[in-house]
């Protein structure tokens, strides 16, 4: 009985907590590698801005009539 009390229940813990502990690093991981990506998409925009510019148009404004 004490034996499991201070043998099994503490390594159930452990063993608990480390799998939180893997589960929080992968997220991370994936946070940072998503922030990496989004990072990676707008420099190669910015680099690549001329080029993308010329297919957006803006529309021409509409005068205001003052009658």
């Amino acid at each position: 009985m004490l034996l499991d009390i201070f043998v099994t229940v503490p390594s159930i813990l452990m063993t608990n907590i480390a799998w939180y502990i893997r589960v929080g690093l992968v997220l991370i991981c994936l946070i940072v590698l998503f922030a990496v990506a989004i990072g990676a998409v707008s420099f190669y925009r910015v680099r690549e801005d001329g080029h993308l510019r010329s297919f957006k148009h803006r529309p021409e404004p509409v005068p205001l009539s003052n009658s």
